[in-house]
């Protein structure tokens, strides 16, 4: 008719048909994408790749709900998009009634024991008429489970996935705390099949059975989440490497660390931790070693002011059995921030011992407890780092950090021994050596008491500077060691004999200074000796010193007439502070005995 030879017109007719049911096939695809409560497209697979595909197949577009189940593959990605769109939080729509509701309460425990929830059951069903097929979720499971065992053979007993599940079926992922935790199967069937074989699967346009499987996916995360906040459960944190038997040691020193908590007028002061460091099995009583912090009521930033402290407070000890114990106040040292108390009664604890010597860059761990007896574990290393300038001279540093409650806490060598007790401060976490401890303990059980001088200068270590430093140093003063003048309090014997700031104490006593603690330890010796002549802490001590002036380059050897005190070393900043806290600032005789060039 239009003058075309007859076979030009047959091809155009069939790639007219051809356009036309693409056509349809891409109408249906749009329908299906765009119903608001029907199907959604989920995933996609290939006709090769499908279990039930086969040459066999007699035509590559399947009607639509034909009985084509998805692999394990397709419905895990399908049930991974589901649960991002059914989250309780993008979702926000009433539970159809009869279902069960739940009310979470306050949460869980570490231990993973939920608050009692508030739950509405359904009214119990009806046993099935027996005339008619059970899809029951028992049958269900075991067949699946025969599928996964049956190798090849896998897809042959599988059921079909757009068959509608009853209400226990779809309840596999119920939150009862004693049910399985099993993520909810989507309801998917396929929608159609593109040319290339591409077989596309989606969710069932039965209504109920949408509901009941977002009521389930619901169920599910929640009941996640809590699994999420299980001791057993929880992620880890772990990025270190141990052993079981480091593992097993550090379970074996953490029986002594305690934790203590003070009441004042029935109102909590502070709560801290606490090291068991001896037991007296014929007293049935032990030594717990801790920080003043625990009953301090007015503790300022600057540690170089006074504080207040409340010595009357009800201290308790919080055992590992979580019974508590009352215990008393045997000893603190208020320059030092530390306190031993002792416990008696029927108990059985263990001890760690105090190790006198650390090192500079020593491998060292943590432990201490939080508020809830739960132990902090760390492993660090020894810092070499100043105090800053509202720090105590005393201190050495770790990386850290802990929390306040953690002040009191051990670190321990590699061989289980304390070699400091914790200190929360900032930037970084302080301890005090054992040493120090040792000393102090040792003082107070020949004296009871403690004397140290005063000296009134805040000091840093030369050997922490860069080394080109040190070594241009080493060459102009022949000095490479000791430690540098920061500040010098106001008034003091030190600051009328001309030490500046900038200055360099290389001697003490006589003996050759490199650290703070040999100063520290030094200063204490010197305050035993004169307890051991004298208990009279009014009197004045004879502190000789060696210096180097770096602005005149010479070495002085001073003697500084200082005082003795068990409390607080008080910085004054200026005359002002001075006067207030009733200084005279006496002359005191001083000898500059020897003066040499270097």
């Amino acid at each position: 008719m239009f003058g075309f030879p007859l076979p030009v017109s047959a091809s155009v007719l069939l790639v007219f048909v051809r356009v036309l049911v693409s056509l349809l096939l891409l109408g249906e695809y749009k329908y299906f994408h765009q119903k608001e409560k029907g199907c959604f497209l989920l995933s996609r697979s290939r006709t090769s790749s499908h279990p039930f595909t086969s040459s066999a197949v007699a035509s590559p577009v399947p009607a639509l709900g034909q009985g084509f189940a998805p692999s394990s593959h397709q419905i895990k990605r399908s049930e991974e998009t589901a649960e991002k769109s059914l989250a309780p939080s993008s979702v926000n729509r009433s539970k159809p009634a009869g279902m069960m509701t739940e009310s979470r309460g306050r949460g869980s425990n570490l231990f993973g024991e939920v608050a009692p929830e508030s739950t509405t059951r359904s009214p119990p069903r009806l046993p099935s008429d027996p005339g008619k097929p059970a899809a029951s979720s028992p049958r269900r499971s075991m067949e699946e489970t025969s599928e996964s065992d049956s190798g090849s053979a896998r897809g042959t007993k599988r059921k079909r996935v757009t068959e509608p599940r009853d209400r226990d079926s779809a309840g596999s992922g119920s939150d009862s705390s004693g049910s399985p935790f099993r993520r909810p199967k989507a309801p998917l069937m396929p929608i159609c099949t593109e040319e290339d074989g591409t077989v596309l699967y989606g969710f069932t346009d039965d209504q109920d059975v949408m509901d009941r499987y977002h009521d389930d996916m619901q169920k599910y995360i929640k009941k996640r989440d809590r699994h999420k906040r299980m001791l057993t459960l929880a992620p880890s944190s772990v990025t270190e490497r141990r052993t079981f038997k480091e593992t097993e040691s550090v379970l074996k020193y953490a029986e002594s660390v305690l934790s203590l908590s003070a009441y004042l007028d029935g109102k909590m002061i502070n709560q801290c931790t606490g090291i068991v460091v001896e037991v007296d099995a014929f007293r049935n009583s032990a030594i717990i070693l801790t920080s003043t912090w625990l009953f301090c009521t007015k503790k300022p930033l600057d540690d170089w002011t006074k504080k207040e402290y409340a010595t009357e407070a009800k201290v308790n000890v919080h055992m590992l059995d979580d019974s508590t114990l009352e215990c008393r106040l045997m000893f603190f040292s208020e320059h030092y921030e530390i306190a031993f108390f002792e416990i008696s009664g029927d108990i059985s604890l263990k001890t760690l011992s105090l190790e006198r010597n650390v090192e500079l860059g020593q491998d060292v761990f943590l432990l201490a407890r939080d508020t809830n007896l739960n132990l902090i574990y760390k492993r660090d290393k020894v810092q070499l780092v100043d105090p800053c300038e509202h720090q105590q001279n005393h201190y050495q540093f770790l990386n850290g950090p802990i929390p306040q409650c953690g002040t009191g806490g051990g670190v321990l060598d590699a061989g289980g021994k304390i070699v400091g007790m914790l200190f929360y401060k900032l930037p970084l976490v302080a301890f005090i050596p054992s040493s120090l401890i040792l000393k102090c303990s040792t003082m107070w059980q020949h004296f009871r008491q403690l004397a140290r001088p005063q000296l009134g200068l805040k000091l840093r270590t030369l050997a922490f500077l860069d080394i080109p430093r040190i070594e241009l140093m080493s060459r102009k003063f022949s000095i490479s060691s000791g430690l540098i003048v920061g500040e010098i309090s106001a008034k003091c014997d030190a600051e009328k004999l001309g030490i500046r700031a900038g200055d360099i104490i290389f001697s003490c006593q006589k003996e050759r200074i490199s650290s703070i603690v040999q100063l520290e330890h030094v200063l204490l010796g010197a305050g035993e000796e004169h307890l051991e002549k004298s208990n009279d802490l009014s009197s004045k001590v004879e502190v000789e010193i060696g210096v180097f002036h770096v602005r005149k380059r010479i070495q002085r050897f001073i003697t500084l007439r200082v005082e003795l005190s068990d409390h607080l070393e008080v910085f004054h900043s200026d005359d002002e502070d001075a006067k207030a806290e009733g200084s005279t600032g006496e002359e005191g005789p001083a000898a500059a005995s020897c003066e040499a060039k270097p």
